[in-house]
Parts: C-alpha cells; sequence; structure tokens
C-alpha cells in the first residue's frame, strides 16, 4: 500500500526562486557540499545553484534557507523538489528542465535506452492537504504550455508516424489473445492500494472511504503527517496507532494476489513491483524473488537513529502493547521498513527495474493511481514493442498533453490516435482478475490457489 500523494502543486514562492532562463548547460548530481564536503545526501538550491547537505546530515541546505531565503531546492538523491516557504514537497511543470539536466548527470541522457526512472515527482513527497486543487492545476497548464512556447520558439514536436497495434485489438480480447499466444514470456505486475480494498484494507484517495479521509482520531495536522519521517521522529505514536490496525496478519491475501502467483506457477512472471506494505503477496505465497516491494514492508525494522537492524517480532509486541519500540543500542525508536515521505526507496528497486524492465513483454499494472512517483514513472521503461494493460477501478497514468507537445512519450495514450499498445480494463479489479482467467482458461488453477487458505 503506498503511502505518498501529490506534491503541492500550487507553490507561490517557485516564481520568485527559481528562472529557468538561469539554468547552468549542466548540474552535477555528485557535487559536495560547500559547507562540508558531503556527497551523500545533498539539494541545490535553484536560486544560486549553491548544494548544501540535508538536515539528516548537518542541515547546510536549511541553514541556507535561513541566511538567504532561497526557498526552493532540488534532492541529488531522487530529485524531489522542496520548498522551505511551503514547507512541503512542490510539484510544477515548468521544473521539468532542471529535473532532466539533472536525470541526465544521474542516469545518462539517452533516456529511450536506459530503463532509469524520470520523474519529477517522488515517493515521498507529501502534499500539504493530500489532494491537488483542480483549478490550480489547470492555470498551471496554461503557464507551462506558454513557457514551452518560448522554450520551444513555438516549434512543436513533430507528430510520431502512426505504428501498427502489437496486439490483435486494444481491448480484453486482444489481451487474452496474446497471452494465449505463448508470446508473454515475461510478465512484469505493478501494484497498489486496489490489490487489498477486497481484504479490508482501505485505500488512500477514495472520498470517504480512503485512509487520508478517515485520519481525524489521530488528532495530525495534515491527514499525510502520519507517514512523514520528521513528523514521526517528534510525535511517533499516531503511526504506531495507525500500525495496529494495518499490521500483516489481520487481513489475507485477494484473488488478484493469488492471480500473481498463478503467473508466476505458469513461469510467465519476470517480477511483481508492489507499492503495497501489507506483505499480501507473501502470505499468498508469490515467491520472495519475484517480489520488489517499492515502498518497503512490515517485514522488516531499522532504528531510525542508528541504523541498527530491529526485531521484527519484537516491534510487532510492542505495538500490540501501545508501546514505542526502541533500539537497545541508542533507545532510538524502530520504524518497520516501510517507506515514509522524506525516505528514498529500497535500492533493491532501483537495482531490479533497470535489469527487469528492459526485458519485460507483458505489463500488467494493478490497482493503482499511478499518482506516486518515481513508481509510477515505470511504465514507460518497458520497450516500445510491449503492451501495457491497466487493470483498475478508474482511468490513470494517462500521457500529458503538454510533454507531448515536447516529444516525450511518458504515459498511457488511450483514446489517443497514437495508441498501439496500451489496454484499459476498468472495473472491479477482482472481477477483472475472474473474467480474464476464466478466458485464459486458468479459472480452476485460480481457484485451488484461493482455496487454499480458505
Amino acid at each position: 500500500m503506498a503511502y505518498a500523494v501529490e506534491p503541492r502543486l500550487n507553490c507561490p514562492h517557485l516564481s520568485k526562486n527559481f528562472n529557468a532562463e538561469t539554468l547552468p548547460a549542466s548540474i552535477s548530481v555528485t557535487a559536495p557540499c560547500r559547507h562540508c564536503d558531503n556527497i551523500g545526501e545533498n539539494w541545490i538550491c535553484l536560486s544560486c545553484f549553491q548544494v548544501n547537505c540535508s538536515r539528516h546530515v548537518k542541515g547546510h541546505a536549511a541553514e541556507h534557507f535561513e541566511a538567504k531565503k532561497h526557498a526552493v531546492a532540488v534532492s541529488f538523491s531522487d530529485l524531489s523538489v522542496w520548498c522551505y516557504e511551503c514547507d512541503s514537497y512542490i510539484k510544477h511543470r515548468t521544473l521539468e528542465g532542471v529535473l532532466q539536466l539533472m536525470r541526465d548527470n544521474k542516469f545518462g541522457n539517452d533516456s529511450s535506452s536506459d530503463a532509469t526512472v524520470a520523474s519529477s515527482d517522488n515517493a515521498t513527497s507529501p502534499s500539504d492537504d493530500g489532494t491537488p486543487d483542480d483549478n490550480t492545476d489547470d492555470e498551471d497548464d496554461g503557464a507551462a504550455a506558454r513557457m514551452i512556447e518560448q522554450l520551444t520558439l513555438g516549434q512543436r514536436a513533430p507528430e510520431r508516424p502512426p505504428r501498427e497495434p502489437v496486439l490483435p485489438s486494444l481491448d480484453f480480447d486482444g489481451l487474452v489473445a496474446h497471452i494465449k499466444s505463448g508470446k508473454a514470456k515475461k510478465i512484469v505486475v505493478m501494484s497498489g492500494a486496489g490489490m487489498s480494498v477486497a481484504a479490508g484494507i482501505p485505500d488512500f484517495r477514495t472520498p470517504g472511504t480512503g485512509l487520508y479521509d478517515n485520519l481525524q482520531k489521530y488528532n495530525l495536522p495534515t491527514p499525510t503527517a502520519v507517514f512523514d519521517i520528521s513528523f514521526f521522529r517528534t510525535t511517533p505514536e499516531p503511526f504506531y496507532m495507525l500500525a495496529k490496525e494495518l499490521y500483516p496478519g489481520n487481513f489475507k491475501p485477494t484473488p488478484a494476489h493469488y492471480f500473481i502467483r498463478l503467473l508466476h506457477e505458469k513461469g510467465v512472471l519476470l517480477r511483481n513491483y508492489t507499492q503495497n506494505i501489507d506483505t499480501l503477496e507473501r502470505v499468498a505465497k508469490v515467491p520472495a524473488e519475484m517480489l520488489v516491494e517499492a515502498h518497503g514492508s512490515f517485514g522488516t525494522a531499522t532504528c531510525v537513529s542508528c541504523k541498527a537492524e530491529g526485531d521484527v517480532e519484537f516491534v510487532r509486541e510492542c505495538v500490540f502493547a501501545d508501546k514505542l519500540p526502541r533500539c537497545e543500542k541508542c533507545d532510538g525508536l524502530i520504524k518497520p521498513d516501510i517507506v515514509f515521505f522524506g525516505e528514498s526507496l529500497p535500492s533493491r528497486f532501483f537495482d531490479s527495474f533497470r535489469e527487469d524492465f528492459p526485458k519485460c513483454d507483458l505489463l500488467l499494472v494493478m490497482g493503482t493511481s499511478l499518482k506516486v512517483h518515481p513508481f509510477a514513472s515505470l511504465i514507460d521503461y518497458v520497450p516500445e514493442h510491449t503492451p501495457r494493460v491497466l487493470i483498475n477501478r478508474e482511468m490513470a497514468g494517462q500521457a500529458n498533453a503538454l510533454m507531448l507537445m515536447l516529444g516525450r512519450q511518458e504515459g498511457f495514450e488511450f483514446g489517443l490516435k497514437s495508441n498501439y499498445r496500451d489496454v484499459a480494463l476498468l472495473g472491479d479489479l477482482q472481477d477483472s482478475v475472474w473474467k480474464l482467467v476464466d478466458a485464459l482458461g486458468w479459472k480452476e488453477d485460480l481457484e485451488k490457489l484461493v482455496a487454499e487458505d480458505i
């Protein structure tokens, strides 16, 4: 289950702190902090392009803001953007130029062949209130469009010539025919919170029932604060209270989880990349080596102070006894290794997707809003000839018109003339899974797996 939401979209300080015309020709993401020479966790100021270390090192980035009032900075670690005035991660399309310079330096500039995460967002990016402002987003689009026209001198990217569809048809029948043909031998599944709703675990954004709409009892400054590492360090009690409700063992896998295991047993699963921390994939007996838990899980724990490995069972016992789990070495808090706002994704995520996604011959995206980056960006890193299928309650991850203007092919192309590989199967996720396995002749196989735990 993903604990990140959209960063703030309407930062009023960006225009005062960042001018795209002042960008240097390149930005080195390995530059040391100018004060202490740290190279491990640095930020670059977008006003003067000075490099300073984070609060988790010696805090020179924050000191720079206090001294210069330069409010906006970008992290070298994950390319997230922070505004000190807003006290929030922020997002704006006019930042794309500077972020691209940093991506080019960090990952190499051949984005068509190097499977690297290209994103202006970050998996640990909290917004000010957890919801985007639709009107502000429209205004951002207009401002970004005008800026694009200026930067490109009114020249739009040439329209891409039409391509032959990679499926017999871009619909359910086309997907079934493709899998039955035996062409899908290295399937990658990207899964999100929608996978576990049928297990009784709430997702995060559904109005009324989503987790962020039901945290009032914890008396939080914002709904997302419960998963913010800075808030956790000073006020850990709300997280542990919530963790007691969400802890693994309270829920059972859904048919969709067993479908992933079925793909493995059929010998066609390359990997399952999950945003969920509920470990229901493990409970469904998807082998550990087939899983990449992008946002961590309750399966391991670490002291937030000295980084010592924590005893998972000890943490669980403390949580259910309403006690704070403390480290024996330093008395720091021991936190389950789920990714909070302000923390980097596990190294396994980055190591694995670079290897897996170039090999993927069918991408299944299940139960996710694709609003959390860098996870959401993964859909753009399968080969161009690979079919991409969204199995979800509603549309998600659609291409951005502004990026298409620039020739950047990012996101699903549902409904566009250029679409040659993207399929959307919308509706109840579990119903869609049963319909798919029935059409494939796998229904009895899935029923046996589900029956194992009844």
